[in-house]
């Protein structure tokens, strides 16, 4: 019967020509989005399916661009289901069923610094999870980094990162970038290929040339090179 039910909800969202889709940060609030016209007419209410006397409201309101959104201030807790239902007046327009686990998109980190050391660049940033819970440390991150003014973008792949100091890392590599230049950084969490928001973009801007060194390097490299071969040849004269 429940199944029935379940099939039912999902006709009569369909039939209503909405579509809702639900995040929720794994912490305190669940953000939903709804595509409809005229976003006030319409709210809803989420019933926690663990707890029937349990419920929390929200009416949409316009969201900056796109689709009209909602966000309830919640206790999240992995494993609960929600069914989450939109009404228009005292008009039922159709229900789906949330599973917080599933629909969990992690918070925006947030850079703390970009450090030079030994040419390479050092990032770090805080996922605004506590850095000592399991959640926080099962977190993905991708970083991302283009030339300032620049569109063509290099990205990390995903990846566990280390913490150091209570903060995350990961270095960029100085060699395959242009010297004396400024760069971009962001960073993004990932959790069961669920993206967060990218962060605020940090930037760093890489070391100069030094060409008296870099002659030097050179003439050094080709002092060594004569001095081989005039070696070879001795040798050679001797047998």
């Amino acid at each position: 019967m429940p199944f029935v039910l379940l099939i039912l909800g999902n006709i009569a969202t369909a039939l209503s020509g909405l579509t809702l889709k639900c995040t929720n940060d794994y912490d305190e609030f669940m953000f939903c989005q709804l595509e409809a016209q005229n976003c006030t007419e319409y709210r809803m209410i989420l019933q926690n399916d663990s707890w029937n006397n349990k419920q929390n409201r929200c009416t949409f309101e316009q969201c900056d661009a796109g689709p009209c959104c909602c966000s309830i201030q919640m206790t999240l807790v992995g494993g609960e289901i929600h069914t989450a239902t939109v009404w228009k007046g005292n008009k039922t327009m159709g229900s789906k069923i949330i599973n917080v686990i599933e629909t969990i998109k992690p918070k925006t980190p947030t850079i703390v610094s970009v450090k030079e050391s030994n040419r390479n660049f050092q990032v770090k940033w805080k996922t605004n999870y506590v850095p000592t819970e399991l959640f926080s440390n099962s977190l993905n991150a991708i970083v991302t980094y283009h030339k300032k003014g620049h569109n063509e973008e290099q990205h990390s792949k995903s990846f566990k990162p280390s913490q150091l100091d209570g903060d995350y890392y990961y270095e960029i590599l100085g060699g395959p970038l242009e010297p004396n230049t400024k760069y971009e950084v962001s960073v993004k969490s990932v959790m069961n290929n669920k993206f967060s928001d990218s962060s605020k973009e940090g930037e760093f801007t890489t070391l100069a040339v030094n060409k008296d060194k870099t002659l030097l390097d050179v003439a050094l490299i080709i002092s060594l090179s004569v001095a081989a071969v005039l070696i070879s040849s001795k040798q050679s004269g001797r047998t």
